[in-house]
């Protein structure tokens, strides 16, 4: 037997279904409790001597309520025919918790990789021509995941001694992203030698910025300048090979 639909409806009603349907929550229609921060913008590749465009990158981060962060990474780096994508997770300390990197070169898909840190252990899953390979390290504390996007090169030295002028060293896992050759995308631990140089302020078409300045020791010729909450690079210059890194477009919308 059919219930007729008023009937249906004052048996709902009576057993409370219908109540409670009518009476559930609408969705939420004021600021994503998920995200405290949003900063989204550009960098350009250029030549120091002539301002020739190399190429640039999109970027998109995001601040939760926890500290940690998160990146997304669009390279267009065309002068070498070169194209990447890439994500990156770290803690409130700016410490790596996973990243995913994937490279396009001259010679074809140089493959992905996806890196987690959990302490002190360090696991890769490496896709590409050469098929699946994994690995497994044992890191430091200070260690970092270098991916080759160039927005967030402030993060590496996550571990600094902020009072030190003198020459320091952080651990780094490094991404083979090299345009040339066949090689499947890989991983290697070594370290990084920096010196901090003191505060500047640095213009650039994005704005006037307070930052850091850093050399790095062993590359006297490449120096960058990272600003903010979120050590972002603002500038970064390689004299040797006539290269400049700029950021040319910012946008930092708080959570609204």
């Amino acid at each position: 037997m059919r219930f007729p639909l008023l009937l249906l409806s004052t048996v709902l009603a009576a057993t409370g279904v219908l109540v409670r349907a009518q009476s559930a929550p609408p969705e939420n229609t004021g600021p994503n409790a998920s995200i405290v921060r949003s900063v989204t913008g550009r960098m350009t590749f250029r030549t120091l001597s002539d301002g020739r465009i190399r190429g640039g990158e999109e970027f998109r981060l995001l601040v939760h309520p926890d500290g940690s962060r998160q990146v997304f990474v669009s390279k267009d780096f065309k002068a070498v025919n070169a194209q990447q994508t890439l994500m990156a997770r770290v803690d409130a300390r700016f410490r790596p918790l996973e990243t995913y990197a994937s490279y396009w070169t001259r010679d074809g898909f140089k493959g992905s990789m996806y890196v987690t840190v959990s302490g002190n252990d360090l696991n890769a899953v490496a896709f590409g021509p050469k098929g699946r390979i994994e690995t497994r390290v044992r890191v430091p504390d200070d260690i970092s995941v270098v991916h080759h996007g160039e927005i967030v090169n402030g993060w590496y030295y996550w571990s600094e001694d902020a009072s030190s002028s003198a020459p320091q060293t952080s651990s780094v896992y490094i991404l083979n992203a090299a345009p040339r050759g066949d090689a499947q995308v890989a991983g290697f631990l070594t370290e990084s030698k920096f010196t901090r140089l003191g505060t500047e302020k640095v213009t650039t078409p994005a704005g006037t910025f307070d930052a850091v300045h850093y050399r790095l020791e062993g590359l006297e010729s490449l120096e960058m300048w990272v600003a903010g909450e979120d050590r972002l690079l603002v500038r970064q210059t390689d004299t040797r090979n006539d290269r400049e890194y700029l950021l040319t477009e910012l946008k930092i919308v708080p959570a609204r």
